[in-house]
């Protein structure tokens, strides 16, 4: 059975407090002098319902929102109906309802043609007022008082269409009390930063945030959760995923070497291979014939160097990056600066290769910190791994850590990928997918099953309200 939703229990309870307040005017009518009537003449459920079944949203600006053009469009409709009724009879007209239609009379033909040409009236005015998305409700206000009033109302012209205005105003108020109800929590850990990886959840560069995932990110930042995504990826192929998420702190990308003010568009701070050590790296990758891209940061732009394209996955690469956003792409030597990355795209034997050599120089098997990933681009070759080579010091997350003491945070790791490791070892609580290596493990406060992603975000819900006093400690 498919799970009950919070929005569908809330739009239950709005209705039943919509035929509530129908009830008790109702006992208003045992008062002496008050008309048996008096209920229905005033407040009809019906139209309550509908607009606080309209009003409910997931979210408390959607609501407020909905609940703004529902009102507007009532009043929009239901003034310029009662005020065309009104003026019809003030000329001695006799404005017909639908039992009182005549086809031997034509007392219809008039006031419908009245009804048509004040339609323009009701869609002018709601554009005017900006309310496009407010004039379809208006029109349906206007036409439910025009063409249906005085029925079982009552005899005053204006009674029906204040009937409606009045119990959507009263559906949209007990929408926006409901909606805006909470029920007092035990914990908010505001001290604490989520640091989500997304690695592993999107497999692919040209993957987004969709549905669940977009949804829990945003919501959690609506109830003051700190959260941010932690990721190997660089603006470039992370920027297109924010379009329409909010995070209020800045990404922790390329595995920790840079965080990056997605709101700015700015690099707070970097962790670089420093020029000397990059000197030993370009004689090293000489040595196995490999032609790197060098990345590098000038003026918060990614700036990308490559001296020459040596195979199909270098091309294809290199090709991507020319048409890139938040980069540059240059073919020719980097400049003698301090470097963020080295990125070779070649094959296994020859990244085995690379790395043993690496390895064999102590200096720089202390200063260097070697990331290999598999291709998983369609349009690659198969055969072909990406390697990354970052400043060991990322492996020590300082600039993350240097930016959660000066805001008071303590870190919190979830990631689905073994990349992250050094996330894990540094987070103050850490949850992971059983997806992630056994070594890894060690690092996890906890262990979700890799068949539901979704958990991880569950999990931050669930630490945000937690007391951690009882939460499980790593060992």
């Amino acid at each position: 059975m498919k799970k009950i939703g919070l929005r569908t229990i809330k739009t239950a309870i709005c209705v039943f407090c919509c035929l509530l307040v129908f009830i008790i005017l109702k006992l208003f009518e045992y008062i002496p002098g008050v008309p048996d009537n008096f209920a229905f003449s005033w407040y009809n459920p019906f139209f309550a319902g509908l607009a606080t079944a309209y009003s409910v949203h997931a979210s408390k600006e959607a609501s407020l929102n909905q609940a703004k053009n529902r009102c507007v469009a009532s009043i929009i409709g239901g003034g310029i109906g009662i005020l065309l009724i009104s003026v019809y009879e003030l000329c001695g007209g006799k404005w017909p309802n639908l039992q009182s239609v005549s086809l031997e009379t034509f007392n219809f033909v008039i006031p419908y043609l009245l009804i048509s040409i004040f339609t323009i009236a009701v869609v002018v005015t709601g554009v005017s007022l900006k309310q496009h998305q407010a004039v379809f409700v208006a029109i349906l206000t206007f036409l439910s008082v025009t063409v249906n009033p005085n029925i079982n109302v009552g005899y005053w012209q204006w009674q029906f269409g204040t009937n409606r205005i009045l119990s959507t105003i009263v559906g949209v108020l007990i929408a926006l009390g409901v909606n805006l109800f909470r029920l007092p929590r035990r914990h908010n850990n505001k001290n604490l930063l989520f640091c989500v990886g997304i690695d592993g959840m999107l497999l692919k560069d040209s993957d987004r945030f969709r549905g669940f995932m977009q949804y829990k990110m945003n919501y959690l930042n609506r109830i003051g959760a700190n959260v941010t995504l932690f990721t190997t990826r660089t603006p470039t192929t992370f920027m297109p995923l924010l379009e329409d998420v909010k995070i209020t702190h800045p990404v922790v990308c390329m595995s920790g070497a840079a965080l990056y003010d997605a709101k700015q568009e700015h690099y707070i701070a970097t962790e670089m291979i420093d020029i000397e050590t990059s000197k030993e790296v370009y004689e090293v990758l000489k040595k196995n014939k490999i032609s790197p891209f060098v990345n590098q940061i000038h003026e918060d732009v990614l700036f990308t160097y490559n001296e020459s394209l040596d195979n199909e996955g270098e091309r294809i690469y290199a090709h991507d990056k020319k048409n890139a956003a938040y980069c540059s792409y240059v073919p020719g030597p980097a400049p003698k600066d301090e470097i963020i990355y080295f990125l070779i795209v070649e094959k296994e034997d020859v990244v085995k290769r690379l790395i043993e050599d690496i390895h064999k120089n102590e200096i720089l098997s202390s200063k260097l910190s070697i990331l290999v990933y598999d291709v998983f681009e369609p349009d690659q070759a198969p055969d072909l791994k990406y390697v990354k080579i970052y400043s060991k010091k990322i492996e020590e997350l300082s600039i993350l850590k240097k930016y959660c003491e000066s805001e008071g945070l303590d870190i919190v790791g979830l990631t689905s990928s073994n990349h992250a490791q050094h996330l894990l070892v540094h987070s103050k609580y850490s949850v992971a997918l059983d997806s992630l290596d056994e070594d890894y493990r060690k690092y996890c406060t906890k262990i979700l099953p890799k068949e539901d992603p979704e958990k991880l975000f569950k999990e931050v819900q669930r630490i945000y309200h937690y007391n951690l006093a009882k939460y499980g400690k790593k060992d």
